[in-house]
């Protein structure tokens, strides 16, 4: 079995040592009496729940190399001035491994090393109750060093250490207000929970004129990758893969890989920095004996345990197939190709898939349409960065509060000389169909959205997928849909997408499963079930 993938955290420093040494990052150094101290006062505190509350903290050899590695290095600023290095650090562990204990610790650490009179502290989570655990934290481990106690006080939820005035607070999305603020550290509790940035932005927004900031996320995995937290997480696997380069980024990622069976005790080895101490092995045997006893509750082993992103309603297209889907489309100029649509009746999205197949592949281009008058309402409903999806062009936002479908057909229309066929959901589509018709276009061919109608082109989607035959540009709508859409099942095992979630949109799948209908119809080698019952349209 594979080295643990965080040992990629401690091949990094090493050769960021050699980079230093050899004049490649002149800008960087290593500190490591600095990094030293911070182990030296955690280890001072105590710990307070559990069997060992009462206890002094004694770090596990991977928590000293992770804190004296992330707060160790320092770089050289436009002032030339010594300061800390890593401005975002990111430590992705699974339950049981000290999350908590580590945040909570780390700060009081930075808030004596690195002192800033008027030091604020603020941590936050999607609701002030969770961002207070680590509050807590704080201030139970203040509560049992004397020295830490007799100079600091706690007045109407915020500490504040009497020498520097550094403050220690929570904050939520529901808190009366998330501005105003301007902290030296801001620590992101469950940050997978974290429906979008925002709150994040808050924070971060407000460092800008702090010499030494500090964004510290210690987080799970979660149950959507649709997430802030997942993209972070992307981020820090591309840094420790050297795929990109960000020396202010600081990544510590503990995860099993693919292929790790996991109900094998080495996978739990793997995942769980802290095996043996904080997570037992009678503890994982447990969890493992339920999650394969009971399947329904495997998911919740897979992400708490094992620290895999799942989907609460695992998605149809497996995630990480679709984004190895993504690359660069082809010049489709004179190509013939096939538009699949799928339509809103008022108020919400409208979804055209264009695809075009050229050596093997299909390449997918995707337009999405919303009611410009309802983008606010669904980007704060749907919890997506829909204003910034606009912005961007990723969504075309029509005039109005009802999807103008005349604005659409003036959109698609250039594209009509090139395509064998319009493939539509009949219900909604009467009023574009007309105008598509009545311009001379007589490829239109409406698909019902039933389960005979759907189950062989939903199959062939996700066939396609897997073969990575088809092509798309990682457009992140239709990254979204796809992580949303599940499939329904009828008592013959024939399957549709699910729709039956009105915030849980797939119109771009949905799209492009019409689309795929007509190049499946059309290929000899998909000719089958066809032959023997015809092409179900009404």
């Amino acid at each position: 079995m594979s080295k643990p993938y965080y040992e990629k955290t401690f091949e990094r420093h090493k050769k960021d040592l050699v980079a230093v040494e050899s004049g490649q990052k002149e800008n960087l150094r290593f500190n490591k009496k600095l990094g030293l101290a911070y182990v030296y006062i955690i280890e001072q505190l105590k710990h307070y729940k559990g069997e060992l509350a009462g206890q002094n903290i004694k770090l596990e050899d991977w928590q000293k190399r992770v804190i004296i590695i992330a707060f160790g290095w320092e770089k050289l600023n436009t002032k030339d001035r010594w300061v800390r290095r890593f401005n975002t650090i990111f430590i992705f562990i699974p339950r049981k491994n000290g999350k908590t204990l580590l945040a909570s610790a780390t700060v009081i650490a930075d808030s004596i090393i690195r002192f800033e009179v008027g030091g604020e502290i603020v941590m936050f989570a999607t609701k002030k109750n969770q961002a207070k655990l680590a509050y807590t934290g704080v201030q139970k481990m203040i509560d049992a060093h004397k020295d830490l106690k007799d100079n600091s006080h706690e007045s109407y939820g915020v500490i504040t250490m009497s020498k520097t005035d550094t403050t220690f607070s929570t904050l939520g999305r529901d808190s009366k207000t998330e501005d105003g603020s301007n902290p030296t550290i801001g620590v992101a509790d469950e940050y997978h929970a974290h429906p979008d940035n925002s709150l994040y932005e808050v924070v971060e927004s407000g460092q800008g004129s702090r010499v030494q900031p500090l964004m510290l996320t210690i987080t799970t995995a979660g149950t959507t990758k649709m997430s802030p937290a997942f993209n972070m997480y992307e981020h820090a696997k591309k840094v420790l893969d050297e795929a990109v380069e960000d020396d202010d980024f600081f990544a510590f990622v503990a995860e099993p890989d693919k292929e790790d069976d996991p109900f094998d005790e080495e996978t739990w080895r793997k995942s769980n920095p802290n095996y043996g101490v904080s997570v037992t092995k009678d503890y994982m045997q447990r969890q493992s004996k339920t999650a394969y006893e009971r399947p329904e509750t495997k998911t919740n082993f897979l992400v708490k345990n094992l620290n895999q992103w799942a989907d609460a309603a695992e998605a149809y297209v497996p995630y990480d197939s679709w984004k190895e889907c993504e690359g660069a489309l082809v010049d489709d100029t004179g190509v013939r190709c096939v538009q699949g649509f799928d339509l809103s009746v008022t108020d919400d999205f409208t979804a055209r898939c264009k695809i075009y197949k050229v050596d093997n592949l299909y390449y997918l281009k995707m337009n999405y349409y919303i009611p410009k008058a309802n983008v606010l309402e669904r980007d704060k409903v749907l919890r997506v960065p829909l204003v910034s999806w606009v912005n961007e062009g990723y969504v075309t936002a029509t005039p109005g509060n009802a999807i103008d479908y005349d604005y659409v057909y003036e959109d698609i229309s250039p594209d009509l000389a090139d395509s064998d066929a319009v493939v539509y959901d009949p219900y909604k589509a009467k009023h574009l169909i007309k105008r598509i018709e009545d311009d001379g276009y007589e490829d239109c061919i409406p698909l019902r959205q039933g389960f005979i109608s759907l189950t062989s082109p939903t199959k062939f989607f996700l066939d396609l997928v897997k073969d990575k035959k088809i092509v798309h540009d990682g457009n992140p709508v239709t990254n979204w849909m796809i992580s949303n859409m599940i499939v329904l099942y009828d008592a013959a095992g024939n399957i549709k997408p699910d729709k039956s979630d009105p915030n849980r949109k797939i119109d771009g799948p949905a799209a492009i499963i019409n689309a795929l209908s007509y190049f499946e119809v059309t290929e000899e080698n998909n000719m089958s079930v066809y032959e023997e019952r015809g092409v179900r349209f009404i």
